[in-house]
């Protein structure tokens, strides 16, 4: 007991120390830098700089790369922000992000993963944001994109059940959405909606498609598309922020942008609702992770139709 009250004051000096440390290799800025297309006072990124070394350092590292004194077993890994890549926002996948969208991940934080919500004020929550970028030469060079543009639900609660039922056939028969996610139809279910929406037949289901399919991505790690059933969505969850994840893909990875992208016969009308009633049936599905007994009424269902093997 005696040696374990000796290490720890050295352990607390250590912690001061390394503190220490990082406030003299960190960052300090004498002039405004421009950064996504417009110019950032030497202010707001000295007050970046303090706000990052004390709320994101610990995870994200002195330098940004993702790899803080924190970040060693997080799963996924702290954003590395010298790629100048995210995963969510209001842009087409593969363009920067607005700092609308910066500040809603930073506000309201990844769900299931150690990216929690940091309640700071809105001077500091803007002040990260821009000092974020100046780890990543992207933001020297480009602007952010422009937000894609949501149209109304043409559905609501009265139709919900309509659109749901649609959606199903978007996700097997058209957006093959099982090609990475579950699928959670039967094999003829998926031959009639692929048929239905496209007049081809679907091909058989891959095998163990009652599972999620470990993809690559641009970060350096692989990840698993969830099964909305049982893994948390991290970004909203409501049917109008899924229409927009959707819509917009997740930057970096496999998931791509559907927007436009659900009428053979390139009907904007007709794609968006079809993009809405494929909102609605993935919150469908997302809603089951909260009834234990509806999940297993709706997979003792579904793997009876399924066949034997």
């Amino acid at each position: 007991m005696k040696k374990l009250s000796t290490l720890a004051p050295l352990g607390l000096v250590t912690l001061f120390a390394i503190s220490g440390l990082s406030s003299c290799l960190s960052k300090t800025f004498d002039g405004p830098r421009k950064l996504g297309g417009k110019w950032v006072s030497t202010e707001t990124l000295n007050l970046g700089h303090d706000t990052y070394m004390n709320h994101c350092m610990q995870c994200h590292g002195i330098a940004g790369d993702g790899k803080g004194p924190a970040a060693q077993g997080m799963n996924p890994p702290p954003r590395n922000f010298h790629q100048g890549l995210i995963k969510f926002g209001s842009v087409t996948s593969g363009e920067l992000p607005t700092d609308e969208d910066l500040k809603h991940t930073i506000r309201y934080g990844l769900r299931g993963t150690p990216m929690l919500p940091w309640d700071i004020s809105d001077e500091r929550l803007d002040a990260v944001v821009q000092y974020i970028k100046t780890f990543s030469p992207a933001w020297e060079k480009g602007v952010p994109g422009t937000p894609q543009p949501a149209t109304p639900d043409p559905f609501g609660q009265a139709r919900a059940s309509e659109a749901v039922a649609l959606g199903k056939k978007i996700y097997h028969g058209m957006a093959q959405c099982y090609s990475c996610h579950p699928s959670y139809a039967s094999q003829s279910e998926v031959d009639a909606a692929s048929k239905e929406l496209t007049g081809n037949d679907a091909g058989p289901l891959r095998d163990e498609s009652w599972m999620s399919i470990s993809q690559d991505s641009s970060y350096g790690h692989k990840f698993v598309p969830p099964d909305f059933t049982l893994m948390p969505i991290k970004t909203g969850g409501d049917v109008a922020s899924l229409y927009r994840v959707l819509g917009t893909g997740v930057g970096g990875t496999s998931m791509p942008s559907w927007k436009g992208q659900l009428s053979p016969k390139g009907d904007e009308k007709e794609s968006e609702e079809r993009l809405w009633a494929l909102a609605y049936y993935v919150h469908s599905l997302h809603e089951l992770r909260f009834d234990t007994a509806a999940r297993n009424k709706f997979f003792s269902t579904l793997n009876a139709q399924r066949p034997v093997k």
